[in-house]
This record gives C-alpha cells, sequence and structure tokens, in this order.
C-alpha cells in the first residue's frame, strides 16, 4: 500500500496528505496489536475533540453577541483575548450582567484541546516505551499554537519511534538505552575507591542505595529515598537482562521486597533462574548472588562491568 501527495496548479500539497505519506512507510515496522491500539487511542481522541469543538462553536457564537461592547480577539489557540465580566453597562434597568458569559469556557476549552493532545501523544508514545522497554522522548505539545479542529494521526508519533531506533530493531534499541540506563546507575562517583566486583558467585555494587533519614528516625525503617526507587529499578533491570536475557526486569522481581521496610538482614529470592537472590545493605551496597560462578561472571560481563574504573587507576 502506498500513498501519494499531489499538487494542482496554484496549490500546495496538504499537510495531513504530507504525514500519512511517511507512516505507511513505517507502519510495517510495528504489529498489527501496536496498529490497533493506535487506532483505538485516536478513535477515542477524535470523539473527544468532536465533543470539545461543538461546546467551543457554540460558546463561540454566543460570545459575538458582545462584540458591539467589548473588543476581543481570538488567539492562534482558539484562546479569546478577555475573561467573563459582570458590570451593568446600559442603566439601572438593565440586567445584562447577570446574563451568561461564554468567555472563561472557551478558554477552558481551548486547554481542554491542547491537553487532549498532548495526552494522545504521550499514550502513543509510552505505549512503545512501555511495550519494547525503549526510551522515546514524549514531545512536548505548544499549547500557544495547538488549534481548535486539530486531529493529529498516530502514525505522527509511530514515526518518532522509527526515527528514535534509528534503523535497528526494536530490541536492539531497548538493549543499548537499558545498558546505558544500568552502567549510568553503577558507575562510581569521581572520588569513589570502591567499584562493581566479581567475587565467585557474587557481584558486589558499592553506593546504589540511599534510604530515607527521616523514616528511619522516626519509624525505624530502612525505606528507599524519593529518587532511589527509580535507581533501583533501573539496576534490577539490569541484572535480568545479564543474568536471564529479558529487558522488562524491575523491583518486582524481588520477592517479598516492601521498599518502605527493607530488610537489610536477610537476602531476598528472585525470580530469575541464573540470578538468585539480591541483599541490601545499610551503607548503600547491594549484593546479587548467582546459580554458580560461571553465570555471575557471565553477567558481569555481559554488563561490561569489567570495563568500569576508578579515577585513580
Amino acid at each position: 500500500m502506498q500513498t501519494t501527495a499531489t499538487r494542482t496548479a496554484g496549490s500546495h500539497t496538504d499537510l495531513l496528505t504530507g504525514i500519512l505519506n511517511v507512516q505507511v512507510r513505517n507502519e510495517d515496522k510495528i504489529t498489527e496489536q501496536d496498529r490497533q491500539y493506535c487506532q483505538l487511542q485516536q478513535d477515542q481522541l477524535y470523539r473527544t475533540l468532536d465533543r470539545i469543538d461543538r461546546w467551543y462553536d457554540i460558546f463561540k457564537e454566543e460570545a459575538e453577541r458582545y462584540r458591539e461592547i467589548k473588543n476581543f480577539k481570538y488567539e492562534d489557540n482558539g484562546k479569546v483575548s478577555i475573561r467573563n465580566f459582570y458590570f451593568n453597562n446600559s442603566g439601572e434597568d438593565d440586567y445584562t450582567h447577570n446574563e451568561f458569559k461564554p468567555f472563561d469556557l472557551i478558554n477552558e476549552l481551548a486547554d481542554n484541546n491542547c491537553n487532549a493532545n498532548a495526552n494522545f501523544a504521550n499514550r502513543i508514545i509510552s505505549y512503545f516505551n512501555r511495550t519494547y522497554n525503549v526510551d522515546v522522548p514524549i514531545p512536548v505539545i505548544d499549547e500557544k499554537a495547538m488549534r481548535m479542529g486539530f486531529r493529529p494521526v498516530y502514525q505522527t508519533y509511530v514515526d518518532m519511534v522509527i526515527e528514535h531506533l534509528g534503523g535497528k530493531s526494536f530490541r536492539e534499541t531497548a538493549e543499548e538505552e537499558l545498558l546505558a540506563r544500568f552502567l549510568k546507575t553503577v558507575q562510581p562517583s569521581r572520588w569513589s575507591k570502591v567499584k562493581p566486583e566479581l567475587k565467585k558467585d557474587k557481584i558486589t555494587f558499592p553506593d546504589i542505595v540511599s534510604w530515607d533519614s527521616i523514616h528511619l528516625e522516626y519509624h525505624k525503617e530502612y525505606e528507599f529515598s524519593y529518587d532511589c526507587g527509580r535507581k533501583v529499578d533501573i539496576f534490577c533491570e539490569g541484572i535480568a537482562y545479564g543474568a536471564d536475557d529479558v529487558i522488562n526486569g524491575s523491583s518486582g522481581m524481588v520477592i517479598g521486597l516492601d521498599r518502605r521496610d527493607v530488610d537489610i538482614t536477610e537476602w531476598y529470592n528472585l525470580t530469575l533462574s541464573n540470578a538468585e537472590q539480591i541483599k541490601f545493605y545499610k551503607n548503600g551496597r547491594i549484593d546479587v548472588r548467582f546459580k554458580d560462578s560461571q553465570a555471575a561472571e557471565y553477567c558481569y560481563r555481559r554488563l561490561r562491568l569489567d570495563e568500569i574504573t576508578l579515577r585513580e587507576e
């Protein structure tokens, strides 16, 4: 299937047709399940935008009744330049100050239009990030330029995903990004004197975890600090990849782990095959125990931990 954009005398190629041109070349790179999800999101978005447009047109028509007493204009994004006003401008026998004014609602509908488009972009990109464990940036919608009546097509965001892959497969890209996140997480600080170390059937990782000091003081429990939870997820993601060649690991693979009350005295079992247990320490260290020394060394080298150096080395 191919779509071509044509020109007629004195006209420009339709922008939507141009967008569709691009997506046709990229749609064969996603699955039918991907397409069904994206199409469902687009259909649901259009229904919401149709309702927004319907009310917007009604209130815009109502706003025109006030042209004679108020000078206002519409911005590119559909917002009106004034807000609701409530004063009697025609004498004591006039009640127009009690009438409905549509201006605030017009602006609210313009915001809703922008937010719906932003949600759509977020959902499409997040779907591919979540499904294939890639890290495609979420596009920022320009609220000043998002005009009323605009209808995005999901293929535009599929193109962003495919462009992000740079000709590689989803799997290749996911592995590269996963490894980069993991190495950034376990990289020793500039002045550190210790680094990840292979010890027979274990790998030790210094200075990974930080604890919430207030929770520890008042509850005597070791809770991950505010920014540490994500760090632990990235760490577990890397271990799952290095040990079992899976790219969707997280702290959920640590059986019985309570982020608000981490046991620093015992080993936690893992749901993995080649990495069996994990232990957290008061000083922020994490140890991972494998089924044997061969599995530990394989993971150590696959995660390129042997390439990490300290500043003094």
